[in-house]
C-alpha cells in the first residue's frame, strides 16, 4: 500500500462527507477573496455568512458526529469570526495563523484544558479550509499515524501492521495538542507533497485514510442534516 491509497480510502469512506468536505472548502475559498480585500467591509449577510461557515468547520471536524460537534462556534459573534478569519488569512507565520484562529474564539482552543494548554485541534481545521495547499488538519488520529511512519521509514505497510497491535487510540486520544505541535505536525505534512499528493491537506487526509483500516469510526460517520452546509455562497 502507499500514501496515496488513504487519499482514496477518504474519499471513499463515506462519498456525503466527501462532497461535504469539498463544499466547505469551496466556501471558504470563496471567503478568502473577500478577507484578504484591504478595501471590502463586510455586509451583514457576509458577517453572517462567515459565522456559518465557522459552524460547517465545526461539524466537518467532527466528522459530523453530532455528539462530537460541540456547537461552540455559534457563540463566537459574527464579527469576531470575520476579524480572526480575516487575521489568519494575513499572518505572516504559522504561528501567527493559528494563534488568530485560536484565541480569540470559543471552541477552538481560547480556553486552556486540564493539562493548561491551549488546543490546536479545531483551529487547524479552519487553516486546513482556507489554506490546503499549506495547512492540514492536526489531530490524535494523524498524529499517533505520523509517528508509526516515521517510526517505519514511511513503510506504510510496516506501519499498518504495527498500528493494528495496540490500541493507538488509547494512548493518544487525550494527549494535548497545542499550537507547537500542530506546526510541527502540519510541516511533517508538507514535506511529503508529491505530484500524486499536491496540498498539504491531501496529504493529510490520505494519513487520516489510512486510520479508518485501523481504527474505524464507531457506527461509522453519521451523516445527518447536521451536515448540510450552513454557509451560503458569499
Amino acid at each position: 500500500m502507499k500514501l496515496e491509497d488513504g487519499l482514496e480510502i477518504y474519499r471513499r469512506y463515506d462519498p456525503k462527507f466527501w462532497d461535504f468536505t469539498l463544499e466547505v472548502e469551496k466556501s471558504a475559498g470563496e471567503m478568502a477573496q473577500l478577507l484578504v480585500d484591504d478595501g471590502y467591509q463586510p455586509t451583514p449577510n457576509v458577517l453572517t455568512a462567515a459565522r456559518d461557515l465557522l459552524i460547517d468547520i465545526e461539524r466537518w471536524k467532527a466528522g459530523c458526529i453530532e455528539e462530537l460537534t460541540g456547537h461552540y462556534a455559534v457563540q463566537n459573534s459574527e464579527r469576531d469570526v470575520w476579524n480572526a478569519f480575516q487575521s489568519a488569512l494575513r499572518a505572516h507565520t504559522d504561528r501567527e495563523a493559528i494563534l488568530s484562529i485560536m484565541l480569540p474564539l470559543k471552541g477552538f482552543g481560547s480556553s486552556r484544558d486540564e493539562q493548561g494548554q491551549h488546543s490546536a485541534k479545531r483551529a487547524s481545521a479552519v487553516l486546513r479550509m482556507f489554506k490546503p495547499e499549506e495547512w492540514g488538519v492536526v489531530d490524535w488520529r494523524t498524529v499517533a499515524m505520523l509517528n508509526l511512519l516515521n517510526n517505519t521509514k514511511w513503510d506504510v505497510d510496516a506501519a499498518m501492521k504495527l498500528a493494528q497491535k495496540q490500541d493507538f487510540r488509547a494512548i493518544y486520544k487525550d494527549v494535548p495538542i497545542n499550537e507547537n505541535a500542530a506546526i510541527e505536525h502540519n510541516q511533517m505534512y508538507r514535506d511529503r507533497v508529491t505530484s500524486s499528493l499536491r496540498r498539504t491537506a491531501d496529504v493529510e487526509m490520505a494519513i487520516f485514510g489510512l486510520t479508518f483500516k485501523v481504527w474505524p469510526f464507531k457506527g461509522g460517520l453519521s451523516i445527518s442534516g447536521s451536515c448540510i452546509p450552513a454557509s451560503s455562497t458569499v
